[in-house]
C-alpha cells in the first residue's frame, strides 16, 4: 500500500492545504468525488478539534498534526496522529439526534458524523500521541462485487 504523508501546523488555517493535499491524491488513490468529499469533511472536522481542544491555549501553535493516506484493497486507510491531550474520540457518547437543537446543546455531532462515515475507526495512545487510524471501504456498485 502506498502511503502518502501531510504534516500541518495546528492553525486552522491550515484546512486549505489539507483539502489541497486530499484533491491532489484522488486521482492516483481512485478516490471517486463522494468519497474525496468524505474524506474532505472527516479529515476537516478531527483537524478542526485537535486544534480548537487538543493544546492549551498557549501551546496551540507549538504543534503539529500528521496525516497518512493510503489505498487498500477494498478502500482507503487515514491514520491522524498528534501530540495533544488524551481524547479517544470512541470513548464519546453518541449525541442525541432525536432532540431538537435546543434540547441537544451544542457538540457531540462531529464526532457522530465522522462514526456515520467511517466504517472502522481505531484510537491508540502510543509514545504519548494521540493515534486515530480509520477505514473507508469503496463503494461498491449494485450488481458489482
Amino acid at each position: 500500500m502506498s502511503v502518502e504523508t501531510i504534516v500541518l501546523s495546528n492553525d486552522l488555517k491550515e484546512l486549505e492545504r489539507l483539502g489541497v493535499f486530499l484533491q491532489g491524491l484522488a486521482p492516483a488513490m481512485g478516490l471517486d468525488d463522494q468519497t474525496l468529499f468524505q474524506l474532505n469533511l472527516v479529515c476537516d472536522e478531527l483537524v478542526t478539534n485537535i486544534i480548537l481542544y487538543g493544546h492549551p491555549p498557549e501551546e496551540r501553535y507549538m504543534h503539529t498534526i500528521r496525516i497518512d493516506i493510503g489505498a487498500a484493497v477494498d478502500g482507503w486507510e487515514l491514520c491522524l496522529t498528534d501530540r495533544g491531550v488524551p481524547f479517544n474520540p470512541l470513548l464519546q457518547a453518541s449525541p442525541r439526534v432525536d432532540l431538537s437543537v435546543d434540547e441537544r446543546g451544542i457538540g457531540g455531532l462531529g464526532i457522530h458524523f465522522v462514526r456515520q462515515v467511517m466504517d472502522e475507526i481505531r484510537y491508540e495512545r502510543i509514545h504519548d500521541e494521540n493515534v486515530l487510524m480509520m477505514t473507508k471501504r469503496r463503494i461498491q456498485e449494485e450488481g458489482i462485487s
